[in-house]
């Protein structure tokens, strides 16, 4: 039976929540669980690119991208898939190797080609993981972005969203 995953992420800004895992990655997560026992460890304490707003129904410009650290993945039938949860990226580092690598050389491989602003609090994400770096400045402009965002997605669907 084919699983979904779920990861319960925490934000550089303390902010946590959950999501789905990309389709991408899900095969191996798939294969892990039907041949480890302790499968989970591939993503607990990784690093995961994650959309922190709603993608835009016309396709518009991505959302700002954070880099979140996973606390939990769990796996969950289909018919038990969240239909209100967004997916992270296929951008993730193992808590084993993130730990063992500079901020630099994790950031650069988790920047990918998103635009500069996220960029930005991806790499102050990385600093604050592996460093201990305070985020809030970048974080505030992230948070800007968030909202603007959310109003654009609201004016196309012509609808709230918390």
């Amino acid at each position: 039976m084919a699983h979904v995953f779920k990861v319960h992420v925490i934000l550089s800004w303390g902010e946590q929540r959950d999501y789905l895992v990309a389709n991408d990655v899900e095969p191996g997560l798939e294969h892990r669980m039907a041949t480890r026992k302790n499968w989970q460890e591939v993503m607990q304490g990784a690093l995961i690119n994650v959309p922190v707003a709603p993608y835009l129904p016309s396709g518009g410009p991505l959302p700002p991208i954070a880099t979140a650290k996973v606390d939990d993945v769990v796996a969950i039938t289909a018919d038990e898939m969240p239909t209100d949860l967004q997916r992270t990226r296929s951008q993730f580092i193992m808590a084993e190797i993130w730990q063992k690598q500079s901020s630099q050389v994790n950031y650069n491989y988790l920047r990918h080609d998103y635009v500069p602003a996220s960029q930005e609090q991806i790499k102050a994400d990385v600093d604050h993981w592996c460093n201990g770096t305070d985020t809030r400045a970048v974080s505030l402009v992230t948070k800007a972005r968030i909202a603007t965002q959310k109003k654009k997605f609201q004016k196309e669907l012509g609808k709230r969203v918390d």
